[in-house]
């Protein structure tokens, strides 16, 4: 694969990527900042467990979800080669 076309499918990636990011994040705020804000007053250890959690399951959903939605485009998923 040359390098054109590499840097054009990383390039289309990282657009995905961030498009999930951002909806995720705005999806986050919108529903899970208010508890968990509450829980950091009530009970910190618990929220800074669950903080863990949440970039763990983060990190794994979107991965997924842009690989697959790279293989529906056709695309070559960066780590696949």
């Amino acid at each position: 694969m040359n390098t054109k076309t590499i840097i054009k499918n990383l390039a289309i990636e990282l657009v995905v990527y961030g498009i999930l990011v951002t909806t995720y994040a705005l999806l986050a705020l919108r529903w899970l900042a208010d508890p968990i804000n509450a829980l950091f007053h009530d009970n910190l250890l618990i929220y800074a467990f669950l903080g863990l959690v949440l970039i763990v399951a983060q990190a794994a959903l979107l991965e997924r979800l842009t690989t697959f939605l790279l293989e529906r485009l056709g695309l070559p998923h960066s780590e696949s080669e």
